[in-house]
C-alpha cells in the first residue's frame, strides 16, 4: 500500500459510514405526503387565487396520485376555498382524502384561548363533509400566558378537539396536530414540546400523526436532532405507527436539502405544494422532494405516486399561480433542468444508472418527446409510420412509397444535398419528390412554410455569424468546428457536464459524417427543422432553444438509448 493511503482510506470510512444508515433510510422510505398546493400557493400568488385557480390547481393534484390534500385553511371569512367546496360538494366528487385546517382554538380572553366555541374551521369541516383534520396548536404564542394556560389545559383541549372531530365528523379520521411553532418551542421550551407529544402519544385512540415546520431559522443539525428527539418519544410511547410529516420554508437556499435531512432523522412525510411558490421565499416543494428519493434508488414513491405528472403538474401550478413558467434554472421543474438527463446519475450510460432508473424514465419525466426522426439512416417502416403521425390518413401513404422516399434520401446523400425530412414541412416536400401528390393539408403545410421562410433564414444567418466566429478558432474558416467549440458557442447554456462520457457519446447524433467534427450543414438540418415547427419564435436565441429542446437534446437522448440497449443485450449475452 502506498504510504499515508492507508489513513486517507479509514478517514474516507469513518466519514461516510455516519451517512450510510441515513441513505438507506430515504432510499426505503415509504413516502407520506399530504398534497398542500391549493392552500400554500395562494400564499405565495401575488393577487390571489380565483375560482378558476383553485379549480385547475385541484385537477392537476389528482392526478398526482397523492393520499391526502389539503382543501383550505378555514376561517371566519367566506374564502374562494370555501367557493370550491360548495361546487365540489355540488358535483358530488368524492372528498375521502380531503384535508381541513383548524385552529385549536376560536379565541383569546386575559391571555388564555377559550374552549368555546368549536374552532370554525372544524364546524366548516363538518359541513364540507371533509373527513381529515390538520390541528394547529401553538405552544410560544406570545398572546398566551402558559403559566396560566398549562400545557396541561392545552392538552386537554386539544384532545376535546379530536374527540369532537371523530364523533361529529368520522370516527375513521385522518388527524394530524402541527405544532407550528416547533423550531421556537425546542430552542426555549422543549418541555412544552415533549409534553404535547408524550401526550398524543398515549392515549387510548392516538391520532394518525404530528406534523411541524421550519421558516427557515434553524439549521438542519438542530432540526434534525430535534425530529430525532421527537421519533424516539413517539416510539417510547407506543407509537411507533404514528407519522411525522415536515414543512420547509425557503430562507438560505437549503429547504429541499433539509427537508431530505428530516426524512433520514426519523420523519415519514412532507406536507408540502406540488411546486416551490408559496409564502416569502416560497418552500419544499414535493415535485423535487420525491424526485430526490429517486434519484437515490427509492422505488416506493414511483409505485405509489404518478411520478411521470409531476414535473408537468409543477410546472402547470406554477403558471396558474403567477402567470409564467417556474425560473429557467429552478431544479427539476425549471426548464434548464433538462440537463439533468445527461452527465448525472439519470443518464443512460452512467455508472450504475440502473440502480436508480428502473422502472423511471427521467427524459420522459423531464418532458423530452422521443421523436421519430428521418434521415437516411430511417427504415421504410419508420418513415411510414412517420407520415401517419405526423400528415395523418392517405391512401398513398404506404411502404412502397416510404421505400421511394428512402431513395430520394440516398440519391441527396450521393449529391451531397444536406436536407431536413422531420418537420412536416421537410417530410410533405420529401413525399412530393418520391412522386407523391400533395394532399390540401400538405399545400397548406407549405404555403405556410413560404410565407414565414424569410424570416427563419434571417434568423439562421445571424446564428451563422456566431458559428463563423467559432469557425475561425482553429485557424481554418471551413463550415466545420469542433465537439469542444460546438459546446463552449451553443451546448453549454443546456448541458452542465459537457466532458461526461454519455454527453460526449451522445454527441453522435450531431456528428453525421462521422468526422470528429460538427459542420454547419449538419446543425443547420436542427435549426431548418425548428423554424418549420416552431415558426412563431421571435428570435434566434428562441430558434436555438427550439432546435436543442425538441430536437438536438431527444435525438441525444436516443443515442445514448441505443448503446444503453447494446450495453444490455452484451450482459446478458455474458452471463448466458
Amino acid at each position: 500500500m502506498i504510504a499515508g493511503y492507508q489513513e486517507f482510506d479509514e478517514d474516507c470510512l469513518k466519514y461516510t459510514s455516519k451517512g450510510r444508515g441515513k441513505l438507506e433510510r430515504l432510499k426505503n422510505l415509504d413516502l407520506f405526503v399530504i398534497d398542500n398546493s391549493i392552500r400554500e400557493t395562494t400564499v405565495g400568488s401575488v393577487q390571489g387565487h380565483t375560482l378558476e385557480n383553485k379549480r385547475l390547481i385541484y385537477e392537476e393534484v389528482k392526478k398526482c396520485k397523492f393520499e391526502y390534500y389539503v382543501v383550505e385553511s378555514f376561517n371566519h371569512d367566506n374564502r374562494v376555498g370555501d367557493m370550491l367546496m360548495c361546487e365540489i360538494v355540488e358535483k358530488g366528487e368524492d372528498l375521502s382524502r380531503a384535508v381541513g385546517f383548524s385552529e385549536v382554538w376560536n379565541s383569546i380572553k386575559d391571555q388564555e384561548p377559550q374552549e368555546e366555541p368549536i374552532p370554525v374551521g372544524m364546524r366548516k369541516c363538518q359541513e364540507f363533509g371533509i373527513k381529515h383534520l390538520m390541528l394547529e396548536i401553538d405552544l410560544v404564542y406570545y398572546k398566551v400566558d402558559y403559566s396560566k394556560f398549562t400545557m396541561d389545559k392545552l392538552c386537554r383541549m386539544t384532545e376535546i378537539r379530536i374527540r369532537w372531530f371523530r364523533e361529529n365528523i368520522s370516527r375513521e379520521s385522518k388527524i394530524f396536530v402541527n405544532l407550528r411553532d416547533f423550531g421556537a418551542a425546542m430552542s426555549t421550551h422543549p418541555d412544552r414540546v415533549w409534553r404535547m407529544v408524550n401526550h398524543l402519544g398515549t392515549m387510548k385512540e392516538p391520532i394518525t400523526g404530528l406534523a411541524y415546520e421550519d421558516y427557515g431559522k434553524y439549521d438542519r443539525e438542530l432540526l434534525g436532532g430535534w425530529t430525532r428527539a421527537v421519533r424516539n418519544e413517539m416510539e417510547r410511547c407506543g407509537w411507533g405507527d404514528g407519522h411525522l410529516i415536515f414543512h420547509q420554508h425557503e430562507q438560505w437556499g437549503t429547504m429541499i436539502s433539509d427537508t431530505m435531512e428530516m426524512l433520514s432523522m426519523g420523519a415519514t412525510g412532507i406536507w408540502a405544494g406540488i411546486c416551490g411558490e408559496g409564502a416569502a421565499m416560497g418552500h419544499a416543494d414535493s415535485c423535487t422532494v420525491i424526485l430526490n428519493l429517486v434519484r437515490l434508488g427509492n422505488k416506493k414513491v414511483l409505485e405509489k405516486f404518478n411520478c411521470k405528472h409531476l414535473r408537468d403538474a409543477a410546472i402547470n401550478v406554477t403558471k396558474i399561480v403567477t402567470g409564467f413558467p417556474p425560473y429557467p434554472r429552478q431544479p427539476v421543474y425549471g426548464e434548464r433542468a433538462i440537463d439533468m438527463v445527461f452527465g448525472f446519475v439519470f443518464s443512460g450510460i452512467a455508472d450504475n444508472a440502473k440502480a436508480y432508473t428502473e422502472g423511471f424514465d427521467l427524459a420522459e419525466f423531464m418532458g423530452i418527446e422521443k421523436q421519430i426522426r428521418i434521415s437516411n439512416m430511417a427504415s421504410p417502416e419508420m418513415i411510414l409510420e412517420k407520415l401517419k403521425q405526423r400528415l395523418g390518413t392517405n391512401p398513398q401513404f404506404t411502404l412502397e412509397m416510404a421505400a421511394k422516399m428512402k431513395a430520394q434520401m440516398l440519391i441527396d446523400l450521393r449529391e451531397k444535398r444536406k436536407v431536413e425530412y422531420t418537420s412536416d414541412v421537410g417530410l410533405a416536400m420529401l413525399f412530393n419528390q418520391a412522386g407523391g401528390d400533395l394532399s390540401e393539408a400538405m399545400l397548406d403545410i407549405l404555403d405556410k412554410d413560404d410565407q414565414n421562410s424569410a424570416y427563419i433564414n434571417t434568423l439562421i444567418q445571424e446564428i451563422y455569424e456566431i458559428w463563423k466566429f467559432w469557425d475561425m478558432r482553429d485557424g481554418e474558416e471551413d463550415d466545420q468546428i469542433t465537439f469542444d467549440n460546438f459546446y463552449r458557442g451553443f451546448m453549454a447554456p443546456y448541458f452542465g457536464c459537457y466532458r461526461c462520457e454519455d454527453s460526449q457519446v451522445a454527441l453522435r447524433c450531431m456528428d453525421v459524417d462521422s468526422d470528429g467534427m460538427v459542420d454547419w450543414k449538419e446543425f443547420k438540418v436542427f435549426l431548418i427543422w425548428a423554424g418549420r415547427q416552431y415558426p412563431n419564435v421571435k428570435n434566434k436565441q428562441e430558434l436555438l432553444d427550439k432546435a436543442f429542446r425538441h430536437g438536438i437534446i431527444p435525438d441525444m437522448k436516443m443515442e445514448l438509448d441505443k448503446i444503453q440497449a447494446a450495453r444490455s443485450e452484451e450482459m446478458r449475452s455474458s452471463e448466458d
